[in-house]
Parts: structure tokens; sequence; C-alpha cells
């Protein structure tokens, strides 16, 4: 039966810069493991197995300190937290000096309302074009980026080549593009719309809304008919001593247009021009009606007088 050697097994003082191992081979006396001091350097391995300190036992290396799923730096402060559940959480900053990061989840959370490009710390880097890319298997990548030779803003729609983005104050071409719900918009002194082919404005309203104003057709069309009625029509019938009747109907100006007055009618009795200030109308379903005020004009009409009026009767 191998003995027990107290003596070598007692524990040792604390030694510094030393570490406490045993011999590969036992004592031929005890049967036991020799006990002996190595020299701690930092190639040393301590091979195989675990290293257990115990619940609420810190192991300190250097400037670190690990303790219950803490990492503390030199200043006691939180630098990395084993959080469960194989999440990290570092409550410091995190400086990556690599060329590549990979971040392999399906989503990508930030607070931050501003994401720095280019920068080291708060200084710019050389200026070149940076921005977002997205990738495309089999196909042309997309990219939101910032041109640096445009000074601007720029897209690629995965085309290969770049779109500048439309600014408030740039000069930009715009080709097969559709605007819809614009705003008003003044064009530049001496700027020309220029329609190619059958081009055409459309969806103008039915009355200009000012004398500079375009118009749409529907109201070119009608105040063009109206302009161009000029009828004749024939008293049918006299009233003594101041009024004759004519059944017509008197046009109807279309909106922005005058209404229709007296001024736009010529009358005559009996083959002479009968003056306008003694004169009125008034329209009563199909009887056009002319009132003739006989103190001005200087006389009464009579029933076998023929009264003629021209001017703009609807037909």
């Amino acid at each position: 039966m191998a003995l027990i050697d107290l003596t070598r097994q007692a524990g040792a003082a604390s030694t510094g810069s030393l570490l406490l191992t045993s011999t590969a081979v036992t004592s031929s006396v005890t049967g036991l493991y020799e006990v002996e001091w190595g020299k701690l350097n930092p190639t040393y391995a301590l091979g195989q197995g675990d290293l257990t300190l115990g619940e609420g036992n810190k192991l300190s290396v250097g400037y670190l300190e690990l303790e219950n799923n803490i990492i503390y730096d030199s200043g006691s402060r939180e630098a990395i937290v084993l959080t469960g559940g194989g999440s990290v959480r570092i409550p410091g900053d995190l400086i990556v000096e690599g060329d590549t990061v990979t971040q392999n989840v399906g989503t990508i959370t930030a607070e931050d309302p501003i994401i720095d490009l280019n920068f080291t710390g708060s200084t710019a880097l050389g200026s070149q074009d940076s921005g977002l890319r997205v990738g495309r298997v089999g196909s042309t990548n997309a990219q939101l980026i910032f041109d640096h030779s445009e000074t601007r803003w720029a897209i690629d729609n995965a085309a290969g080549s770049n779109i500048n983005i439309v600014g408030e104050s740039t000069t930009d071409t715009l080709t097969n593009k559709t605007i819809t719900s614009l705003a008003s918009s003044t064009m530049g002194s001496n700027a020309d719309l220029t329609f190619s082919g059958g081009g055409e404005v459309l969806g103008l309203p039915a009355t200009a809304s000012a004398d500079d104003a375009a118009i749409s057709k529907i109201y070119a069309q009608q105040r063009f008919d109206y302009l161009r009625k000029s009828y004749v029509k024939k008293s049918a019938s006299i009233t003594i001593p101041s009024s004759a009747s004519f059944t017509a109907v008197s046009a109807s100006a279309p909106d922005g247009v005058t209404s229709t007055t007296e001024d736009d009618f010529i009358f005559f009795i009996n083959g002479q021009y009968m003056e306008h200030d003694a004169l009125s109308i008034q329209q009563e379903g199909s009887s056009f009606i002319l009132l003739v005020s006989t103190g001005s004009i200087g006389y009464d009409l009579e029933a076998d007088d023929e009264v003629l009026a021209w001017g703009k009767f609807n037909a």
C-alpha cells in the first residue's frame, strides 16, 4: 500500500512568479506524483483540463479581470458582458480595425438617427463615393451613393450606372417620367415647353382663371361659337306704343365672357337705325322682347312697323 507523504502534500506558501506543478512520474517510495515549483513565463502552458475558481472568485490577467460572466478593464469598468443565450453586451465603444465586418443576421437595427460613413472618429477621410450597396444574385447590384465627382446623391437601380437624384436647385433632365400632384411651379425666364409628336397639354380647367392663363379646348370652342353668332330676326308682333316681340332666344355667353346685353344687337325700324340709348331687351321664355323708350327715341311704335334685329341670337 502506498504511503501518504503529508509533508510533501501540504499546501505551499504563496510564492510570486512561480507555478506549482507535479512531475510526470510517481515516487517509488510513496507512489505519489512529486510536487515541484516551476517558473511561470508568458509561453507556459497549463495543459488540458478545467480551471475552476468557483462562484464569486475573480481571475486577473494583466489589465483584465473576469468575474461572473463579466470582463472588466483596468479601471474596473464593464468591458464585455455575457448576458446568456449566446448574447454579448458591450457597454463601451466597439472599434474594429480590420478590413471586413460580416453580420450574419436577418435584420440590423440602429437607434442612432445618423450613420457616419467615411469617417475616422469625427474626422472625414479622403473624398470618395460613399453610400449603400445591395447585392443581387445573378444581377447587377443596386446602390445609393453620394457621388463625389458630381457633388450630389445618386442611385443605381440595378442598371450599372448612376442616376442623379433631382434636387431643389439642381439642373436636371427628366426622361420618361410621369409627374402627378405637381405643386405650383414657375418656369425660368425664356424657358420653352416643347412637345414631341402628338403630345399636348391635358386637363386644363373649363375656364381660364386669369387673363394670361391657358384655356381648354372646350372653352375655346364655346368662346369661338359665341363670338361668331350673328343672326337677323324680324319682329313677330308690335305692342303699341313701346315694345316689339321676336320669336327668338338670345345667345348665352360662356364663362369668362361678358353676358349678352342690348349692346350685342343692332335694331332697325322700317329700315332706319334705332338708337341704343333708348332701347333695352329681356328674354321671356321663347320670346325676345325689345323695349323702346318712346320719350327718348322720339316716336311711338305702330302696328304696321317692321322692326329688324341683328345680333347674338342662339340660332
